[in-house]
């Protein structure tokens, strides 16, 4: 999650989940390794289920879980644009720039502790949008929202 182009006209704001992509390619890759292994040693049945399951999982997973959103909040065309893109396809939601109330961090408790993510509050109607679909630890979501509502707050 990071602040990729701020001026007084427009700010654009990406996430790209590296991290978690980058992890499900690698897990598959151990179990597609592991069942040829499997295979090598005669063992057919065993080599398939690794490759299916083993394989197959950490691909879907990072196939439904990992996308890539931006944000656009452009003062020249008057729109809020929020872009998400996955290997499952693109999905786009604009707004007027003037629904926009602030940014606000959401937070979520259980039993791991407490984690964060940024959301929009629109008004009229009153509407809130998730900038990314989790919520995470750290900082991040914070500087986010604080960059947000600088730029609202700063004169046209």
């Amino acid at each position: 999650m990071k602040v990729i182009h701020r001026s007084d006209q427009l700010l654009v704001i990406e996430d790209r989940p590296w991290f978690i992509g980058i992890l499900m390619v690698v897990m598959a890759l151990v179990f597609l390794f592991g069942s040829f292994k499997l295979f090598e040693a005669g063992q057919g049945f065993g080599g398939l289920m690794m490759l299916l399951v083993g394989g197959g999982v950490p691909l879907l997973i990072g196939a439904l879980m990992v996308r890539r959103v931006r944000l656009t909040f452009d003062r020249g065309s008057g729109t809020l644009t929020r872009i998400s893109r996955s290997v499952r396809g693109l999905t786009s939601d604009s707004f007027p720039l003037n629904r926009l109330q602030q940014a606000q961090l959401g937070v979520s408790t259980d039993s791991d502790g407490t984690t964060y993510r940024t959301e929009l509050r629109l008004q009229a109607p009153v509407e809130t949008v998730p900038f990314t679909s989790y919520y995470t630890s750290g900082s991040r979501p914070s500087e986010i929202v604080d960059a947000v509502n600088d730029w609202l707050t700063q004169p046209r």
